[in-house]
This record gives C-alpha cells, structure tokens and sequence, in this order.
C-alpha cells in the first residue's frame, strides 16, 4: 500500500511531516516541521495576524469580489443555445448532487433561475480518495465559445517561478472553496 494515500477516504498526506499550530479560538493549521525554530515562530505569528484571510468552511468565503475579477463568457453570437437531455442518477448519487447544491445555494454561488436558454447536466467524478466531486458537463457552451489564446502556463514553468523561494505555500482548492462569479451578463435571467 502506498505510503502517501489513505485509502480510507482522507487526503493523500504530505511528503514532509506535518504538525498541527492552534492559530487562534477552535483553528489550527497545518506546517511543515523541517524549518528552524524562528522560521517557526515567524510564520505562525503571520498566519495569526492574517486568519482573516483563511475559509474555514464553504460559509467563510462569501466570494471574490466581482470589481476585483469575475468571469465573462466570449461566445460565437451565432451559436444557438443548447438544452441538454436529463441524465438520470441514482439515488446516492442525486443525495450528494442535492446536498453539494443547498450548499452552493445557501451562500450565494448558485441560485435557481426559470427557462434558462442553456442548461447543462451536473456529473459526479469519483474522486482517488473515493469522496465524489460536483462537476458541470459545459461540452455544449464551450463549443460555443473560442479557445483561450492565453492557457495556463506549463506546470515546469510554475516550479522555475519558484526555484529559489525560501518557502512555498499553496491554496488548498480541495473542497472547491475558490469560487469567482459571473459577470452580470453571462448568468443568464432574473439577474
């Protein structure tokens, strides 16, 4: 059994020891345990300063604001909206579908809207660690729109980006936390 995966369901687990720092009331993080003592110190003192600046819980993150970045969708003006078939889960699969979307719902990422022009079906994709993730099928809307002549950079340019950094952190985007919004014109009607 690999070493790096617990197979019961939890993340894979770092490959440097890990030890847990109360950084304030009911929260504490995790740190790597390699660094000296002052880098130590140093480091928790800024994660306490900054707690704002963590979700805790999908309820934490209220969304980016969308004067700083939010989506707008580039579309073929002559593209005819697509209405996808209704693909039939079972009823585990539907509980976890429901489930993920009161969550959306009850902070403001997704809300329900009436005869949307497009409509797009949700899949559940099992994830390694056999927990399921809420996706949504934009095959059609993609087709719709043209490609980005910008992709994201290449993974080794990310690693050359940082070659030299004396510490490294990283957004946890396991639960899906990082939510941005659409612009007012692309979310469609009763905006």
């Amino acid at each position: 059994m690999d070493p790096q995966v617990d197979y019961e369901g939890e993340r894979p687990q770092p490959m440097e020891e890990v030890k847990t720092v109360v950084v304030g009331e009911h929260r504490s993080l995790k740190i790597g345990s390699c660094m000296d003592l002052e880098r130590e110190r140093e480091l928790i003192e800024c994660l306490k300063d900054n707690l704002n600046a963590f979700a805790w819980s999908v309820w934490d993150m209220s969304g980016i604001d969308s004067n700083v970045i939010c989506h707008r969708l580039s579309m073929n003006p002559n593209a005819k909206p697509v209405v996808q078939k209704k693909r039939k889960l079972g009823e585990e699969r539907r509980q976890i579908v429901d489930e993920e979307v009161e969550k959306l719902r009850s902070v403001g990422y997704v809300r329900e809207i009436q005869y949307p022009s497009w409509l797009a079906n949700v899949v559940l994709v099992q994830k390694s660690n056999k927990r399921w993730r809420m996706c949504t099928d934009f095959t059609d809307l993609n087709k719709a729109c043209p490609k980005d002549a910008y992709p994201l950079p290449n993974i080794d340019v990310l690693v050359d980006g940082v070659s030299g950094c004396e510490l490294l952190s990283f957004m946890d985007a396991y639960s899906g936390y990082n939510q941005i919004r659409m612009h007012p014109d692309g979310r469609g009607p009763n905006t």
